[in-house]
């Protein structure tokens, strides 16, 4: 989290390029740094530049600290930020030369709104702030609604979690209620498999029972002429009687059968379209869940602080300060603390606590715990030189998490 002031005025009368009118990256206000760093280039970005400029190249720096690096460099015209200079305009050098067609500040506010909207705004803030019209007001109100975008960003990042722990719950419904019908489907089959059988014995008596019919009309043709063709012939007619009656028997079981088929195709489909409803939700989870991972935690796998989030430690009595995190989070950490025999102090970080108190809590403290993801560079900053200064133990988190301060914690007594 980087501090923040309430005005960041451009500075109109610096010496603008030559050529092209331009600003320069160091001839801005420091303020602007923080904001173009992080807008303008990616975490890759940032690392590939690292390594060939041979940025604290000594051991891999997490995130935040190639940021804070990179924002501390830019202010002055060293070889670093020339550098950086001119990889941001070779890398938005389109967006640049669309602006340095304007030749008046609505042009620009226009063309800033433009960016705004199609959400590609980092080569348009770029290539406003070190325009040649760019003033104070302009500038202002661009850092300013860059810096709310960062804010709806976190927001739809809490909407997104809370879409997925609902589709969380709908899948077990829906994974339940599949069970139900995948039994129900089955005991049906089940059903109709004894039916189908059924008619199908009741097709074969009747077929048995059609060939003796073909077998009694050839006798009776050949005994037509014989004394006893009034006798026969009643036995036809009671044959026929009897072949009648099961040919209807046989047209119902057909009719049963055919009706017992459509039923079984039916209950097929239906469950077919419920798996693939299931695929669906499955798969718009799992991309969900991908996302959200990727932008919010770590990889559990490779994350070295799973081992230590169950591990009990004994701070024997130490005093331990958190500065930064999430003040929500504070009741937990200090009931942690005092269960491991120690005493829990917190500063915010900048956010409402002011540097006063930051120093008169440092004396105070055995041990300093910082996350990296929540705490402004003043505060960092001051937290590092005191404790370096006094000898004092420090720990920088990876982010503010239970999980983070816990490895902390552990770390205290390894």
């Amino acid at each position: 989290m980087c501090s923040r002031k309430n005005n960041y005025p451009i500075d109109n009368k610096v010496k603008t390029h030559s050529n092209t009118g331009r600003k320069k990256l160091w001839q801005l206000h420091r303020s602007f740094h923080c904001s173009i760093i992080g807008t303008c280039l990616t975490l890759a970005e940032l690392r590939n530049l690292s390594q060939k400029l041979k940025i604290n190249d000594q051991f891999p720096l997490a995130d935040y600290e190639i940021h804070r690096s990179f924002v501390g460099l830019v202010g002055k015209p060293v070889y670093a930020a020339k550098r950086l200079q001119k990889y941001l305009d070779q890398k938005y050098r389109t967006t640049i030369r669309q602006f340095s067609k304007v030749k008046s500040v609505e042009e620009l506010e226009m063309l800033w709104k433009q960016a705004i909207s199609s959400g590609e705004f980092a080569g348009a803030y770029w290539a406003l702030v070190t325009h040649r019209l760019t003033a104070a007001e302009l500038g202002n109100k661009v850092y300013g609604e860059v810096h709310m975008l960062s804010h709806l960003a976190g927001a739809a990042i809490r909407v997104d979690m809370q879409e997925l722990n609902r589709l969380k719950a709908s899948e077990k419904k829906l994974n339940q209620q599949l069970t139900e019908a995948g039994l129900k489907t089955k005991q049906q089959c089940q059903e109709q498999d004894k039916t189908i059988s059924q008619l199908q014995r009741q097709l074969t008596h009747a077929g048995a029972a059609k060939s003796e019919l073909n077998d009694l009309r050839g006798y009776l043709a050949a005994i037509e002429k014989e004394p006893l063709t009034l006798k026969l012939r009643k036995q036809v007619e009671e044959y026929a009687a009897k072949l009648t009656s099961e040919r209807l028997r046989a047209e119902r079981a057909e009719t049963e059968l055919g009706e017992s088929k459509r039923t079984i195709v039916s209950k097929i489909d239906q469950q077919r379209i419920m798996e693939q409803k299931l695929l669906q939700l499955q798969t718009e989870r799992d991309a969900l869940e991908v996302t959200l991972e990727k932008v919010l935690t770590p990889d559990c796998t490779t994350c070295g602080e799973r081992d230590a989030c169950s591990t009990g430690v004994n701070l024997c009595g130490r005093c331990i300060l958190y500065v930064g995190g999430r003040p929500r989070q504070c009741a937990n950490f200090r009931v942690l603390v005092e269960r491991q025999n120690g005493r829990f102090i917190h500063h915010d970080g900048g956010l409402n606590d002011g540097r006063l108190r930051l120093k008169s809590l440092l004396p105070q403290a055995d041990v300093v715990l910082c996350p990296l993801d929540c705490v402004s560079h003043d505060a960092a900053n001051r937290v590092k030189q005191y404790c370096k200064r006094h000898g004092k133990q420090l720990v920088f988190l990876p982010k503010s998490s239970l999980a983070a301060f816990t490895r902390g914690l552990s770390e205290l007594v390894a």
